[in-house]
């Protein structure tokens, strides 16, 4: 499975990036979705370092193709405050965060759900949900709907 009610964290007390990116890690890693998480976080932030992935509107969308990675995962948090997602984009805060972790072997799947993902996020009724869900199956229902078909 993509993503579960264990890979979504509501209401998140993150003050910077890195504690966003090690929130995600380590979500994956207790849902079993790792072989490493530090080398995890590593490919995390080498991905970082080519262009950031603060996508606009408050969405940022961390990832990473890896051989730290066991098994393909989505995770969504969700902060109580926005946050800098990085100088070059200081001025488009971020305030949700989609976390995606694909093995190595994984090809282009981080692509198709990031595609995915993005032909959801251009509508702003789809994103004031992603904002204000209350409940965490609603939300994994909103994520799931939206990233059907991503894995082949």
């Amino acid at each position: 499975m993509l993503i579960d009610e264990n890979l979504i964290v509501l209401n998140a007390e993150c003050k910077d990036k890195a504690e966003v990116i090690e929130l995600i890690a380590s979500a994956f890693e207790k849902a079993g979705k790792l072989n490493d998480r530090k080398d995890y976080i590593k490919a995390v932030y080498d991905r970082e370092a080519q262009i950031s992935t603060n996508m606009g509107d408050g969405i940022g969308m961390p990832h990473a193709l890896d051989k730290s990675v066991k098994e393909v995962g989505l995770s969504f948090v969700r902060l109580n405050q926005p946050i800098v997602w990085d100088e070059e984009t200081k001025e488009n805060p971020v305030r949700i965060v989609f976390g995606i972790a694909v093995p190595e072997s994984g090809g282009d799947t981080h692509l198709r759900i990031i595609a995915k993902l993005a032909r959801k996020l251009i509508y702003d009724e789809f994103k004031e949900k992603l904002f204000n869900v209350k409940e965490k199956e609603e939300l994994l229902s909103l994520i799931q709907e939206a990233t059907e078909g991503a894995i082949l």
